[in-house]
């Protein structure tokens, strides 16, 4: 685990040589088929090499919940291990590894109709109108959720629509202990930090002007010409593809994309470093550190 741009994958593809392990992407965004340069996906020669389950499960115009990750997973690591082989979980999309380990809160499915009712009202309104709305009927989830997190903010006001129940209320109604299929495995939660927070914020500019450079212009294009297809998908709603969406629309200029784009993907990092400081039992490893393939090995093996 760790932020984004830490190097997860390199260290994955180090344990995938000296190991006998199969890897599993942990990521909402990588799932997605034709999500390739803003997911930060290996591409397919690197793939071929290392493989990846649960890369490309999904058509960019669908939906995939933490509900179906937990069973693609589950599915997965019984299959590694039923080879005799160690799974490896690698990726950056905490809610995933959270609900996996620590349970699942069983939580109703959006309707389309509803779903698109929120939507139309964050983009008549703003985000800022939608999180003040949810410290009104969910206090606690505005407290937990960023204000600029428009994903679990939408989410949490569906679920409200839905049950007429708080989300927070919900969560400690119903959640459900970790999987049984998993209690039977010795589980090493590994995470990177950064050895440095200014030069790791430097690097998430550096990598998203990486991404603009090898095209992503031009693959948010495509997706959007792609049949069924539009920018309030849920894949096009993830931090990158959303600011390229709204460049191509004209609500923001180049610059402002460039701008928004890095901003949010360091709040992101910032988030998911707020997730890992409070996980626990995480073992944790330092960026670019040469020791950190050694510590992994010694502790699994």
């Amino acid at each position: 685990m760790g932020p984004t741009g830490i190097g997860k994958t390199d260290l994955a593809f180090q344990l995938y040589d000296s190991s006998d392990v199969e890897i599993i992407s942990v990521d909402s965004v990588q799932v997605y088929k034709h999500l390739n340069i803003g997911s930060g996906k290996p591409d397919k020669t690197v793939l071929k090499k290392y493989p990846h389950k649960l890369i490309d499960v999904i058509e960019p115009h669908e939906s995939y919940s933490t509900g179906k990750f937990q069973t693609d997973c589950i599915k997965e690591i019984k299959a590694i291990n039923a080879s005799n082989k160690t799974p490896l979980l690698v990726g950056g999309t905490m809610l995933y590894f959270k609900n996996l380990f620590n349970g699942l809160s069983e939580l109703p499915e959006s309707t389309e109709e509803i779903r698109e009712e929120v939507e139309l009202e964050y983009q008549q309104k703003g985000l800022k109108a939608m999180h003040d709305y949810l410290k009104e009927i969910d206090s606690l989830s505005a407290k937990n959720i960023h204000p600029n997190d428009a994903q679990r903010i939408k989410r949490a006001i569906e679920v409200y629509r839905l049950t007429n129940k708080p989300l927070s209320l919900l969560h400690q109604e119903s959640l459900v202990e970790m999987h049984e299929d998993l209690k039977q495995f010795d589980i090493h939660q590994f995470a990177i930090k950064p050895k440095d927070k200014e030069i790791h914020r430097d690097k998430v500019a550096t990598r998203f002007q990486d991404m603009i450079d090898k095209g992503l212009i031009n693959e948010v294009e495509d997706l959007l010409n792609k049949k069924q297809m539009n920018s309030g998908k849920s894949s096009l709603k993830s931090v990158g593809y959303k600011q390229v969406s709204d460049y191509l629309e004209g609500h923001l200029s180049f610059d402002e994309m460039i701008s928004k784009a890095v901003t949010a993907t360091r709040q992101l990092a910032k988030r998911q470093m707020t997730w890992l400081r409070s996980w626990n039992r995480v073992i944790w490893l330092q960026e670019e550190s040469g020791n950190n393939l050694d510590i992994v090995l010694d502790t699994i093996n």
